[in-house]
Parts: structure tokens; C-alpha cells; sequence
């Protein structure tokens, strides 16, 4: 498969930029307030809009979080931060590594300084991860952009970021079952 790489590049250079400069919000970032379904799907919705996603947290969703017992029930209609760093982490999570994965990482009852100390790490973890694909991509891709004829090669990158995809999500489904007798 040929690829255009200046094309390539500037593309690259995008997502790697994207990478570098991704956060979530941490716990103090979230409103020290209790709110409604509509306003945590804006925010929750607005939280997660960088990650390039077309699918839109619902109250469906929600709701089904909820019924799955992934995250506590609202309180009189109600959600608090607790709610939504449950859902920052569903939502970000879901789609590499399954629900059961995630329950285990952060099961249900977790409240208080635990569940705020347990996000929180969760979003510095986010932020080293985009870090570090960005450098490892960096040691692929910039040497393949700057050699004569690699447009050719550029499916190189495609199929080895495709491969750390698979490997990493069965590093993690593989490490979440090893859980510390004395972990939540």
C-alpha cells in the first residue's frame, strides 16, 4: 500500500501533538456540586470530546452503568464527582479492555479518598501512556519519514501500532486479574 508521506507526516505530526498535550480532567476538576443526568452527558461529553470518538456518552449508557453495577446509583436523580470520574474511566476504557477489566481496576464501592486517589492516578497513567506511544511511535515513524522511499513502508507503523493495540490490551486484562489480597 503507497501512502502520500508529506501527507502522512502532517498527519502524524497532528496525532502525536494530540498525544503530548492530552488530560483528562483530575477529581478537583470536577464540579464540587451535585448535578443532573442532562448536564453530566454535557460534561462527561465535553471531557471526552478529544478522544476523537463519534459515539456520545447517553443517558441510556448511564443507565446501563448503573443497572451492570459498574458505578453507584444516583442520589435523588443526582451525580456527584464520584459519578463522573466512574465514567471518564468507563468511557475511556471500554473499548480496550472490556468492562470486566474495568470493574476490577475500579470496582463499584470504591468512595471517598480511595475512589479520588484511585482516579487521579488513573489520569496521571493516562498521561504517561500518551506519552510514551508518542515516543514510541517517534522511534518508528520519524527515521521512516525521513528515508528515501519509505512511502512505501509507512504500512510498517500501521501494523506495528495495530500490533502493541492488541498486545498491550492483553498485558492489561492479564495484569488486572493479578489483584493485591488487600486491593479494594
Amino acid at each position: 500500500m503507497l501512502y502520500d508521506k508529506d501527507s502522512f507526516r502532517a498527519h502524524y505530526g497532528e496525532a502525536t501533538d494530540f498525544l503530548r498535550r492530552y488530560r483528562l480532567p483530575r477529581w478537583d476538576d470536577f464540579p464540587d456540586l451535585e448535578i443532573y443526568m442532562d448536564q453530566m452527558i454535557v460534561l462527561i461529553n465535553r471531557y471526552l470530546s478529544d478522544q476523537e470518538t463519534d459515539r456520545p456518552v447517553t443517558a441510556s449508557m448511564i443507565n446501563n452503568y448503573v443497572k451492570m453495577r459498574l458505578m453507584p446509583p444516583p442520589v435523588r436523580k443526582k451525580y456527584g464527582r464520584a459519578h463522573l470520574a466512574y465514567l471518564v474511566v468507563i468511557c475511556s476504557l471500554k473499548d480496550a479492555l472490556g468492562m470486566a477489566v474495568i470493574e476490577q481496576m475500579f470496582p463499584p464501592g470504591m468512595e471517598g479518598d480511595v475512589l479520588r486517589e484511585r482516579y487521579d492516578s488513573f489520569v496521571e497513567n493516562q498521561i504517561k501512556a500518551c506519552h510514551f506511544v508518542a515516543d514510541s511511535m517517534d522511534s518508528v515513524a520519524v527515521p521512516l519519514l525521513d528515508e528515501e522511499g519509505s512511502s512505501k513502508r509507512i504500512h510498517d507503523l500501521v501494523m506495528q501500532v495495530g500490533a502493541t493495540a492488541n498486545i498491550t490490551k492483553a498485558l492489561a486484562a492479564q495484569f488486572a486479574r493479578q489483584k493485591d489480597p488487600e486491593d479494594i
